[in-house]
């Protein structure tokens, strides 16, 4: 029987575990979807900030608008921006989310890719800085060789206001001077899950 000396064995062992690691991480790299046919599903995800803006008529819309960075496994590192408006309903903590409007680009700034959202904000009954999220997702199309794109997905995600309280009466002190009066700012972090073609 051969024996291996303590420096041959862990050689052997490093080298095994960097023959893993580098199938997990390349499993782990987007496929770089670049328009080319055929329905491809995949996995998102992101981490954004939200300015809420008050309604201009009581009770009214809200208009808000979202910027971050976006994670697809299709097309890689992205940032994201949207617009939407949260509409008040007669159920306590309950809200519409309208009219979304989706901009992804690439890292690269080469593609873009757009999509209309609707969905729903539900506050957390133990803390009302917290509350869900869930939008359905439609994709438009874009530009570079996602110009034809369309497709589907569902959004789930968590939001934090990082300000004022979405339903305190009167508002929060804490704001003055932060943000407009009657306007939130906050974080979210949320996941997608759907499909894309070109």
């Amino acid at each position: 029987m051969t024996r291996f000396s303590l420096s041959k064995v862990l050689g052997v062992a490093l080298g095994c575990a960097a023959l893993v690691f580098g199938a997990i991480y390349a499993s782990g790299e987007p496929k770089h979807f670049h328009g080319n046919g055929g329905k491809k599903h995949f996995h998102a995800n992101a981490g954004t900030t939200f300015i809420l803006a008050p309604a201009s008529t009581v009770g009214g819309p809200r208009s808000h608008t979202i910027d971050g960075v976006y994670l697809n496994s299709l097309l890689g590192d992205c940032t994201f921006h949207a617009t939407a408006n949260l509409v008040e309903t007669a159920t306590p903590g309950y809200y519409l989310i309208t009219d979304g409007l989706f901009l992804i680009t690439t890292a690269d700034g080469t593609r873009t890719l757009t999509a209309t959202a609707e969905g729903t904000l539900t506050t957390n009954p133990a803390n009302g800085y917290m509350a869900d999220i869930q939008y359905e997702v439609t994709f438009t199309g874009g530009s570079g060789s996602l110009a034809g794109a369309h497709g589907s997905d569902e959004l789930h995600g968590f939001v934090m206001f990082t300000t004022c309280d979405l339903v305190q009466p009167g508002g929060d002190s804490n704001c003055a001077g932060i943000v407009p009066p009657g306007a939130n700012t906050g974080k979210a972090c949320w996941l997608m899950d759907g499909d894309l073609e070109n």
